[in-house]
């Protein structure tokens, strides 16, 4: 029998051919020479899933829910090999990404703002002056936290930085990119771009990996979703436009990512496609269409998506192609998502992202961004206070097994549900399956 080539690609330890009967096989050495040579960034935009096959090269693990750009510009595959080093050879954990809030200033009052509670955190919460660090302390957190991954074994720490209000307020923003650059630190820049000028969008194209905008709307009801008029639709579309023939000018269109996000709304029918088409014409890379959270109070049930829309979505995703990655929530029943822990039996008894992504707000290392998660001085893993080997004890053993183990009960919700439960998964795979096992990105 012929085998059929599906047009996927295994790519791991070696690269291979995946084929519609699911069987692996090798590639043409011209064939395989041509996937090798993808940047980072091109494989990204082609990323399809993941496979993890046994050493008889059986696949014994698929998934194909995950979204490039959650991990850009790290994979997924990262995630997984830690925690395979971790059961398998017992090798600690290292920070693989860090998403840093450093500032608690924004121009925009979006509805549905994940970071509303941030712009108005109550200071006395936490220690004092902990959000009031000079750049020599910002400096010394982020060593400390490269220093820290590099020792166990990992370099090119993902480093998110998304303020808890707009990124572009913080004044050193310029020299942090640089310094981060200068620790082999990965910059994902999160942001509006509503206060990104000429000298900021130079040193991110610079010194960034992947430039994310967001757009709480779509046309008009971009003004009535960011609750402020100074800054319009036609505006952000401009900035992304600049950001752009900036990454092109300095010659990095190979492996900068830029992306933008947008939520799904009632008030977007029959929108997506025509943005999405426009984001492309720009020459942007990704798309991101979200579902907000769930109002307190609500199931996702009282939000259907009606057919119309779905419609759209399904038709904006068939822009996709291997340099415009366009991602649509996988449920189209509902518009809204929820990450309430419904069944607590099929859940972690531990935070495993609170090892491999905590949260850096100010000079305090968290575990997630809930509130009151963050409000607890039982669940914090540490504030950054000048002294050595800090980092070494808020995730000393004792420490982070208190911490991660503590969490979970306590949960009503997760901020990194998905994330949690795919690592749990893993981790169960690891601990029944004894062979040596081999992991793939899937891409296109």
């Amino acid at each position: 029998m012929t085998l059929q080539h599906t047009g996927e690609y295994l790519v791991g330890g070696e690269i291979l051919s995946f084929t519609q009967q699911r069987i692996v096989s090798p590639l043409q050495k011209d064939e395989e020479k041509r996937i090798k040579n993808l940047s980072k960034k091109e494989r990204a935009l082609r990323f399809n899933g993941f496979v993890i096959t046994d050493k008889q090269g059986e696949i014994i693990f698929e998934d194909r829910k995950r979204y490039a750009q959650h991990f850009f510009p790290l994979s997924v595959i990262d995630y997984v090999r830690a925690m395979y080093n971790f059961e398998r050879h017992k090798r600690p954990i290292p920070i693989l990404s860090v998403d840093s809030h450093d500032v608690l200033q924004c121009d925009f009052k979006c509805q549905d703002c994940l970071s509303a509670h941030g712009t108005n955190f109550p200071v006395k919460q936490f220690s004092k002056g902990n959000f009031k660090m000079d750049l020599k302390t910002y400096k010394q957190m982020l060593k400390a936290i490269a220093d820290y991954s590099e020792k166990r074994g990992f370099k090119g720490v993902r480093f998110e930085q998304s303020g808890e209000g707009n990124p572009d307020y913080y004044k050193h923003r310029q020299e942090i990119l640089r310094y981060a650059r200068e620790l082999e630190m990965q910059s994902v820049y999160v942001s509006t771009g509503s206060k990104i000028d000429d000298s900021l969008r130079n040193s991110l194209v610079e010194n960034a990996s992947f430039i994310r905008i967001s757009f709480p709307g779509i046309g008009e009801a971009y003004k009535h979703y960011s609750g402020q008029s100074e800054f319009t639709f036609t505006d952000a579309l401009d900035g992304v436009s600049r950001i752009v023939k900036e990454r092109d000018k300095q010659g990095r269109k190979k492996d900068l990512m830029i992306g933008a996000r947008v939520a799904l709304r009632a008030e977007h029918s029959d929108n997506y496609f025509s943005f999405a088409n426009k984001l492309k014409d720009i020459g942007i890379d990704s798309l991101q269409i979200v579902k907000i959270l769930v109002p307190e109070g609500k199931k996702p049930s009282d939000f259907p998506l009606n057919s119309g829309d779905a419609y759209d979505l399904e038709k904006t995703e068939t822009l996709d192609d291997v340099n415009f990655n366009v991602s649509i929530p996988h449920g189209l029943d509902s518009m809204v998502y929820s990450r309430e822990i419904e069944n607590r039996a099929e859940f972690p008894t531990q935070c495993f992202s609170a090892r491999f992504q905590p949260v850096l707000a100010g000079r305090s290392l968290f575990v997630c961004t809930i509130s009151d998660i963050m409000y607890s001085h039982n669940l914090r893993l540490g504030t950054f206070a000048n002294e050595g080997g800090e980092l070494e004890r808020f995730l000393s053993s004792e420490n982070i097994e208190r911490v991660t183990t503590g969490i979970p009960a306590q949960c009503k919700s997760c901020s990194n549900i998905y994330d949690n439960m795919l690592l749990f998964s893993l981790q169960k795979l690891f601990r029944t399956n004894p062979q040596k096992l081999n992991f793939y990105e899937i891409i296109k």
